[in-house]
């Protein structure tokens, strides 16, 4: 009897291994296709190099420059929509080995633990600064806690606001994010304006300068109220930062501080940048979202004092063409489902010798990530006079 059950373990054994096999080159063809850098080219002829994300029937999520895009396929040229339809289609599942049935195990087995919640994953990005070390808020700098937001400065130098409604996180715990853009022109943008991006863009003669450490950081704290930063870019320019929170929201502001010698000046830019609102899954369109935003919109005061409605659920492109919101806004009044009873506004203390924006680069729907952006129109400073405020009840 040991014999024959010795033999039979063998073969559920040997079954289960080619299984996992199976099973372990399936998953590793998935992680290969999205950790690969492809070519994708638009219908203009530009062409990125990106990492593939995801890819429904209408859309391509990339992943480049330390986020995602959301490109609608009809942008892209032929072989570049049948390169992300290709990387979308979902591999073959590995077909498990039949299991001899153990008579003596009960027909009804205790039900199985209940699958892990999936956590969001937290900032990511180089330490520059020092970090509080342990806890909840291991890897930030210093934190503010309150009943309806808690807002942190990472080690990576960048404020992150996390939104609650009572002890429930809101937006799936994704954190709405402070960024300053800091760049430089070699010569006069094609485009005729002054602008900060994200990263560099050599058709428009724009150069990025990366953030690279602290001066003379401040100590820890885990009660961040107000606090002054002199970051370190690239080329010996000096970022000040000042920023203050309480209770009731946070406020940004800072100018770049250029060496004597420097033959381009910094131009800079405030950006807050508002997440995926929703779970994204593939395949699901707006009568899958309508439940989970209901009237989930965007408010806006346009420089000419009218006021426009942006909803999550209407396509910017279809929004830009009846709406004037894309030529400047003075402020945005953000509620709905997705914030829970949260009310916020957004905007500059001030529009002098400024613009402020509204929109997406990549997004299809206002409910994936957009941006909100302040920037000064001579190019290197945002006072304080000017500060982008962010009010929360």
């Amino acid at each position: 009897m040991f014999d024959v059950f010795l033999s039979l373990g063998k073969v559920v054994e040997m079954k289960s291994i080619k299984f996992f096999i199976l099973l372990l080159i399936s998953t590793t063809q998935i992680a290969l296709a999205q950790s690969e850098i492809h070519d994708w080219t638009n219908s203009e002829g530009r062409t990125i190099k990106a990492k593939f994300v995801r890819g429904d029937a209408e859309t391509v999520t990339l992943f480049m420059n330390g986020r995602n895009f959301v490109i609608k396929l009809s942008d892209l040229k032929p072989d570049s929509q049948q390169l992300a339809r290709k990387l979308s289609a979902p591999p073959t599942p590995a077909t498990p080995p039949s299991q001899p049935v153990d008579s003596s195990l009960p027909s009804n087995p205790a039900s199985p633990d209940p699958p892990a919640v999936k956590k969001t994953a937290g900032p990511k990005g180089k330490v520059l600064l020092p970090t509080l070390g342990s806890g909840k808020w291991a890897n930030y700098h210093s934190v503010l806690e309150t009943d309806n937001f808690d807002v942190a400065l990472h080690g990576n130098g960048y404020f992150y606001l996390y939104l609650k409604d009572g002890s429930q996180s809101l937006l799936e715990g994704r954190p709405l994010i402070f960024k300053f853009y800091h760049g430089y022109y070699k010569k006069q943008s094609p485009r005729g304006n002054i602008h900060a991006y994200s990263s560099t863009r050599a058709d428009l003669h724009y150069y990025f300068r990366k953030m690279v450490g602290f001066k003379n950081p401040p100590k820890t704290s885990g009660k961040l109220g107000r606090v002054e930063l002199k970051a370190e870019l690239e080329d010996g320019v000096i970022l000040e930062i000042g920023f203050e929170a309480n209770s009731r929201g946070v406020a940004i502001w800072g100018e770049a501080d250029d060496p004597s010698s420097l033959d381009h000046e910094t131009v800079l830019s405030i950006g807050f940048h508002s997440p995926d609102s929703i779970p994204m899954k593939d395949g699901d369109g707006p009568e899958q979202w309508k439940e989970l935003l209901d009237e989930s919109a965007i408010e806006v005061k346009t420089k000419t004092g009218a006021r426009e409605i942006i909803p999550y659920l209407e396509k910017w492109d279809d929004l830009k063409k009846k709406l004037t919101y894309h030529k400047g806004i003075e402020s945005a009044f953000v509620s709905g489902k997705v914030f829970g009873k949260r009310k916020i506004t957004i905007g500059p203390k001030s529009l002098r010798n400024s613009v402020f924006t509204v929109g997406s680069y990549s997004g299809v729907f206002p409910l994936q990530h957009h941006y909100y952006i302040l920037r000064d129109l001579s190019g290197g400073e945002i006072d304080k006079g000017r500060r982008l405020e962010v009010q929360i009840k």
